[in-house]
């Protein structure tokens, strides 16, 4: 079992999203680890879902394309795949309902082919990869986008503006648009994010989502899997404690800050942390 965790995880986690999560970090790496931890997230709320029937849905989009392509030139690859996702499936963004949190889970986007930019970019990504191409997340602040290199080449697509082709300039309009002059701009920002990070950043779009709307249970959920993805983070372990203090979990609460506590007996907050260790205590 993961250290950072109490001993009775998962608290709020549906068990088989969690144990599905937890089953794919050795395999992260990979695309089909990438594709079940994304659908593991989506089980905390949905329930019958069916791993193999998604990948027989990707594996039947990559057919598609696959079969219009004559040879293997991936220019090619990509104008059917574009052509295919974006115009004749209509795979978009949600400007509709943004904050839904149903834009973030695989197996909803397929079926409404509407989502947020990391999770229509998961779909690209899934299928592109099935077609040999070589492609990535990029993450840039506010705004996930998807690179395929061919050759020396380097395309971004967005997925959310139905699969338009941005230039490196264009990226940096788009983070310039959003933040003004709160975030400056820097080129690092259109390097390849690891699986693991995309995996994290979706789950902090739902953080956010449920912090939000105080639906903290399912903030706590989300904490549970992302301290399976950042062990070593033990800040994770103090947010989850004050989260399970709010909903009258006063056990593994105070497990939680008092294991915090002892590991980080420096925080800058360790009066008002003490002081709330003391009344859970008397809970």
């Amino acid at each position: 079992m993961n250290p950072s965790l109490p001993s009775t995880a998962p608290l709020c986690c549906s068990a088989p999203a969690y144990q599905l999560f937890q089953s794919q970090l050795k395999q992260i790496l990979t695309t089909p680890g990438l594709l079940k931890t994304s659908v593991a997230v989506s089980m905390h709320q949905l329930s019958e879902i069916d791993v193999k029937d998604i990948e027989r849905q990707l594996n039947g989009y990559a057919k598609i394309v696959r079969s219009r392509v004559h040879g293997c030139q991936p220019q090619a690859m990509i104008a059917h795949l574009h052509h295919y996702l974006f115009d004749e499936l209509g795979y978009a963004g949600n400007t509709e309902d943004y904050y839904a949190p149903s834009n973030s889970y695989l197996p909803m986007v397929l079926s409404s082919r509407r989502g947020l930019p990391i999770t229509l970019s998961l779909i690209y990504k899934l299928v592109a990869d099935k077609l040999g191409l070589k492609v990535y997340g990029v993450g840039l602040p506010g705004h996930f986008l998807i690179a395929v290199q061919t050759g020396r080449a380097r395309m971004y697509i967005d997925p959310f503006s139905g699969g338009r082709c941005l230039s490196p300039e264009e990226c940096r309009q788009r983070v310039e648009s959003i933040f003004s002059d709160t975030v400056q701009w820097s080129d690092q920002m259109l390097k390849p994010v690891t699986h693991r990070m995309w995996i994290s950043r979706m789950i902090q779009n739902l953080l956010h989502i449920f912090t939000t709307n105080q639906h903290w249970s399912d903030v706590a959920a989300m904490l549970e899997l992302q301290m399976l993805l950042w062990p070593k983070q033990t800040q994770l372990k103090r947010d989850l404690g004050l989260v399970l203090a709010r909903i009258d979990m006063p056990e593994p609460a105070s497990r939680c800050l008092g294991e915090y506590l002892q590991a980080n007996p420096d925080d800058p907050e360790k009066d008002e942390l003490s002081d709330l260790l003391a009344k859970l205590s008397r809970w």
